[in-house]
């Protein structure tokens, strides 16, 4: 049978540790790359949002400058 001995217990424990750890930047990459993900769908919207404001304001430009030069 297998003798549990104090460096038995300290590796097991420092196993545990680094398992923990692991799981923890697991975890942590894991949410990066979820806000990542979140941050570069908001910067498309905002794009395409941009995109169709600034033809509204264009479209709103040209009509004044057609209302005054008629």
């Amino acid at each position: 049978m297998t003798q549990l001995t104090d460096e038995h217990f300290e590796l097991h424990t420092k196993n545990k540790a680094e398992q923990f750890e692991r799981q923890k930047i697991k975890f942590l990459e894991d949410r990066i790359k979820t806000l990542e993900n979140a941050i570069e769908s908001h910067a498309k919207i905002l794009a395409r949002f941009q995109m169709t404001e600034n033809e509204s304001e264009f479209e709103r430009h040209e009509k004044l400058w057609e209302n005054n030069h008629e």
